[in-house]
C-alpha cells in the first residue's frame, strides 16, 4: 500500500511539471508575437509620419531600419501617400535549435503633409 501511494504521488508531480513546461513555452510564445507585432506596427507608423513629413520612402526606410535592424522594410510613395511595412522573423519557443519562426508584419500609411521641408 505505501509504494503505491508514493508510486501515485511521483506520477502526478511529473505530469503537472510537464504540463507547467507546456504552458509555460505557449505563454512566452504568444508573448513574443505580441510583443514583435506591436513593435513592428510603431516602427511602421513612425516611419511613415517621418518619411511623410521630413522625406522620402528612402528616409523612411533608413528609420524603421534603424529602429529594427534585422527587418525586412518596404517604404513607397503611391500619389499622395507613403506606405510603409515593417516585416520581422519571430523565434517561437521549443526545442533547443529548433527552426520555428513565424513573421510579424506591421504596415503604414500617411498623406504627404503639404508643410513637408522636402517638396
Amino acid at each position: 500500500m505505501m509504494s503505491e501511494r508514493g508510486t501515485a504521488l511521483i506520477g502526478t508531480l511529473a505530469i503537472g511539471f510537464v504540463f507547467v513546461l507546456v504552458i509555460s513555452q505557449v505563454i512566452v510564445t504568444v508573448g513574443r508575437l505580441g510583443a514583435a507585432s506591436a513593435e513592428v506596427s510603431e516602427v511602421a507608423s513612425y516611419a511613415a509620419q517621418y518619411g511623410a513629413r521630413y522625406g522620402d520612402p528612402d528616409d523612411a526606410a533608413r528609420i524603421a531600419r534603424d529602429l529594427i535592424p534585422d527587418a525586412d522594410v518596404v517604404a513607397t510613395a503611391v500619389g499622395a501617400s507613403l506606405s510603409v511595412e515593417v516585416r520581422v522573423s519571430v523565434p517561437l519557443v521549443g526545442p533547443a535549435g529548433s527552426p520555428l519562426h513565424q513573421t510579424v508584419t506591421g504596415r503604414a500609411t500617411t498623406v504627404y503633409s503639404p508643410y513637408r521641408s522636402h517638396p
